[in-house]
């Protein structure tokens, strides 16, 4: 078998994912390699799925990580989205990755706790990126993702990585703009991050890994701009 090569893979993606944040092509470049390494077939859960084209700069995650299942490494990517319109979206958008993806129309945490603890010990990565993030009123989105996280917890196994995309360091500001529904600006409002926690989905999902014994990666964090946070245990 050829060997993998990750900077060939992601060569089709790189400029996609630059626009979509600098950051993520980091972390896409450390958690494949990651995953690769681990040498046999990856099982990976996303929340919240692909529902726009490549083109469309959203990150891409059930595309890139269908093709590197189906032509790399073996295995399946189940992604959930409790929108039956997403689903049948991103299902049009991977059609080159149906035989190993898994299209779940469900709310996420309902579906993390119905996982029997063998399905969630089977799991390399856990992606979550379900609830939409608003500055303004942050609080839905980081409950939302902290109970996805409490869903499959207590019955993770030892090497699991965990990920939480889009989030704000401390000691940033942030430029929030309000469109109305022809996709025109309305309002454009300033949020500081503040000095002491991440803002973002993953809040209280890092606050509580932080906490218990999990390691965050931080190597791209002087990058800037939004985040994706990625947990291993130490």
């Amino acid at each position: 078998m050829k060997q993998f090569n990750l900077e060939e893979f992601l060569t089709p993606y790189k400029e996609m994912l630059e626009k979509s944040g600098v950051p993520r092509l980091k972390y896409y470049e450390y958690v494949i390699e990651k995953l690769v390494n681990l040498n046999r077939p990856i099982n990976i859960v996303e929340t919240g799925t692909m529902w726009c084209s490549l083109e469309e700069n959203m990150g891409a995650f059930t595309y890139v990580f269908g093709d590197l299942i189906k032509n790399h490494t073996g295995g399946k990517l189940i992604t959930i989205d409790i929108s039956e319109k997403n689903i049948n979206s991103c299902k049009e958008y991977t059609k080159e990755f149906t035989d190993v993806i898994e299209y779940v129309t469900s709310d996420s945490v309902t579906y993390l706790e119905s996982l029997s603890d063998e399905d969630v010990q089977n799991i390399d990565l856990f992606y979550f990126d379900s609830y939409d993030f608003s500055v303004p009123d942050p609080v839905p989105s980081q409950l939302h993702h902290y109970r996805e996280l409490a869903a499959v917890y207590k019955r993770l196994k030892h090497n699991v990585y965990l990920s939480v995309d889009d989030n704000f360091l401390p000691g940033n500001w942030v430029e929030w703009l309000t469109k109305d529904d022809e996709g025109n600006i309305i309002n454009k409002s300033i949020f500081e991050v503040g000095i002491y926690r991440i803002l973002g989905k993953g809040t209280l999902v890092d606050y509580f890994l932080l906490t218990n014994g999990w390691k965050r990666k931080e190597d791209w964090f002087y990058l800037g701009g939004s985040q994706l946070l990625s947990y291993e245990r130490i």
